[in-house]
């Protein structure tokens, strides 16, 4: 009966401090922007409408530089970057090609970490895992543009949040519906191009578990390209006449140029399936 008492004492106490969080983050929010809206007013008027419900809030960029359109990319950055941000953050990732269409709007909580967007993928790589994971469905709103939902639907459920960091508040529990993950064969240790970035390096999802040797070559194929390259520890030992391998910031693989532009020389684009092997195996590329 002791243990009984004890478990309760401890699940309320437990209560009370994620209650006591709540209210110290509510205290202090914080959004995040993730979009593909550019330099576009698009950006500046979803901040004026979250200030319009909280003028107490702090609202920053991680990127407002997503490929166009590109979801996939979208999902990339989103998953390898939420962790390096304080629990409680808020992250507003739209990336919406499907705006005005069937696609629901979602809000979702994992890890202490709170996300709003389309229900179009952008958001399904967090959550592979299914572990802790609060969804719920955002209403849209009859008068909302077809073509604008940031600033009609989700800057305001954003703003709403960081009042109360309740998703209850915001809408029904739900699901996400639309998911996908990025293309890893660890057989035959094939991967995916996810984006070149502004520096015309190419990331891709191979992981860095691959354990490559330093100075070592290796045959890259994709249906494109057969290329071999040196794998380097940083890009101050890699050739500036050479694209060479070597562990992205995202700790994959990211195909370099030293002072220029791998993406300029290797004919490959964002989504290639890409395969990197040692140069005494046989290979055989995935379609």
């Amino acid at each position: 009966m002791s243990f009984f008492f004890h478990s309760i004492e401890v699940n309320f106490v437990n209560m009370i401090k994620g209650e006591r969080t709540l209210i110290e983050a509510s205290k202090n929010p914080l959004i995040v922007f993730l979009t593909d809206f550019g330099s576009d007013p698009y950006v500046g008027i979803m901040k004026g409408r979250i200030l319009q419900i909280n003028p107490l809030v702090r609202i920053i960029s991680l990127t407002n530089n997503i490929n166009t359109q590109d979801i996939r990319h979208a999902a990339f950055v989103l998953l390898k970057s939420y962790k390096y941000f304080p629990p409680h953050t808020i992250f507003l990732a739209i990336v919406d090609p499907g705006v005005g269409g069937p696609r629901k709007a979602i809000a979702a909580k994992k890890d202490d970490y709170y996300f709003i967007g389309p229900d179009n993928g952008i958001l399904s790589p967090i959550f592979s895992d299914n572990k802790d994971v609060i969804v719920v469905d955002l209403p849209i709103p009859d008068e909302a543009s077809h073509t604008f939902h940031g600033r009609d639907v989700f800057a305001p459920a954003a703003g709403k949040l960081s009042q109360t960091y309740l998703l209850k508040d915001l809408g029904p529990i739900s699901a996400i519906q639309t998911s996908f993950d990025f293309y890893w064969d660890h057989v035959t240790l094939t991967g995916e191009v996810i984006f070149i970035d502004h520096f015309g390096n190419i990331i891709t999802n191979i992981p860095n578990s691959m354990n490559l040797q330093y100075n070592k070559e290796y045959l890259l194929l994709t249906t494109k390209t057969k290329v071999i390259l040196s794998f380097k520890g940083s890009y101050f030992e890699g050739s500036d006449v050479n694209p060479f391998l070597v562990i992205s910031s995202y700790e994959t693989i990211e195909i370099s140029l030293q002072n220029g532009r791998a993406a300029d020389i290797l004919d490959i684009t964002p989504g290639d399936r890409i395969q990197i092997r040692s140069v005494d195996k046989k290979i055989k590329i995935d379609k």
